[in-house]
């Protein structure tokens, strides 16, 4: 540009200052692929295979609401611009044969994108990334909303609301002990923390009504719902046979108090447009964990209650986040002295999967071994089945031996001596 601008006799002429040779826009991404260090793609589809198809119908299906909604939605999530479409299929080319007269003899050429890709990158990927313009702060995500939490008076809960408070959040937390609920409360307010606290007895489908009505009332609407309150049992199935009660206790708590909360603030975040609930769910729901029918099964319907729940709000900027718990040390563990050397995670450790869930609005919340169970189940469900039984059949309960005989009473003959070898 400086040598043309400099050069005698053309002005008044036009320059197309480009590459003689343009790539096309795979290649083009490629190579700022390699530039970034990421993946590249592998197979690319020539938009002129798309020419057989008329304009008007193109723009007509590309139009279309469902169809602009998942492509924007795309984009999104892959970080990508919606401008940058138009360029996609751009077959304009230019005359560059002024600039190569003009630049005849000077030994100026166009330089390979490849040898100064890096330093375009660099640029942008320090100056112009809108990342680094985002607030991932939890303050940015809370700050002067309302967020309610149940079971907040102690565990994960109790370590989540502190936390949310800390940021600047009005927070509201539930649950049935008066006395403990409300020295969480004292304390997050001698922190200079904002915080409520109700009794409501979740189990109670008439104390959730009165809990959402209150709540509305006081303060409007809640901006956050954490689903924390929950019960677990720990009791095969074989012994839950007169139990029935434990699944239907479970159900009630886990499930449908939860579900009388989110159905109950849910208008009102419905015609705000805007809100996130958040579900305490379980690692054993991916991990299909013996032991724990009860209390996995009413987890799982709040997971797929929330799935189906999602492609219906989310049109509406309500978000539903499942945080597969692990094994967390809180009072609801304390009474199976098995879990004392099994590896867990701190209520405080917890609460920051509640800030994450918080921060990033994700579907899911889980960890690398909730994953790997989920997805060695889906590959190898046979073999996953052979691992969960081992594990189950090493840590089965003894009966005593009384128990024992008359367990074993209705048994053939021939293996009445099996009771003293077990």
């Amino acid at each position: 540009m400086d040598h043309i601008a400099h050069k005698k006799g053309l002005d008044g002429q036009c320059f197309h200052l480009v590459d003689p040779e343009p790539m096309r826009f795979g290649e083009l991404m490629n190579t700022f692929a390699r530039a970034a260090h990421a993946p590249e793609m592998t197979m690319r589809v020539d938009a002129r295979m798309l020419a057989v198809v008329p304009g008007a119908v193109r723009s007509a299906i590309t139009n279309l609401p469902p169809v602009k909604r998942f492509t924007n939605m795309v984009l999104r999530d892959l970080k990508i611009p919606p401008s940058t479409l138009a360029f996609i299929t751009y077959p304009t080319r230019f005359d560059t044969r002024v600039v190569e007269r003009a630049l005849k003899g000077s030994k100026i050429a166009v330089p390979e994108l490849e040898s100064y890709a890096w330093r375009i990158w660099d640029f942008w990927e320090r100056q112009l990334d809108p990342d680094l313009f985002v607030d991932r702060s939890l303050r940015g995500k809370v700050e002067n909303k309302v967020v309610l939490i149940t079971g907040g008076s102690s565990g994960i809960g109790k370590a989540s609301a502190i936390k949310i408070a800390e940021a600047g959040a009005k927070v509201i937390i539930v649950a049935r002990g008066e006395k403990e609920l409300h020295e969480t409360r004292d304390e997050i307010l001698a922190a200079g923390g904002k915080c409520w606290a109700y009794t409501c007895d979740l189990t109670d489908l008439a104390s959730c009504d009165g809990l959402v009505k209150t709540v509305l009332a006081e303060h409007k609407a809640v901006d956050v719902l954490v689903n924390n309150a929950g019960r677990s049992i720990r009791r095969s199935v074989e012994a839950s046979y007169d139990r029935f009660h434990d699944y239907e206790r479970t159900m009630q708590l886990n499930y449908f108090g939860c579900l009388r909360l989110i159905m109950g603030f849910l208008p009102a975040m419905t015609q705000r447009r805007r809100g996130h609930i958040i579900n305490i769910s379980s690692i054993g729901v991916l991990a299909s964990s013996p032991r724990f029918s009860a209390y996995v099964a009413s987890k799982a319907a709040l997971d797929a209650f929330s799935r189906c729940a999602q492609a219906e709000f989310s049109g509406k900027n309500i978000a539903f986040t499942t945080i597969n718990m692990p094994l967390v040390k809180t009072p609801m563990i304390a009474p199976t002295k098995m879990y004392d050397s099994v590896p867990t995670l701190t209520p405080e450790e917890a609460a920051d999967l509640v800030v994450k869930a918080i921060i990033e609005r994700p579907s899911r919340v889980a960890t690398r071994m909730g994953i790997f169970a989920a997805t060695l189940n889906a590959l190898v469900p046979k073999a996953y089945e052979v691992i969960m039984n081992t594990a189950f059949e090493m840590f089965l309960i003894r009966l005593p031996p009384r128990a024992t005989a008359r367990r074993f009473a209705t048994r053939p003959r021939r293996m009445s001596r099996w009771p003293s070898r077990r």
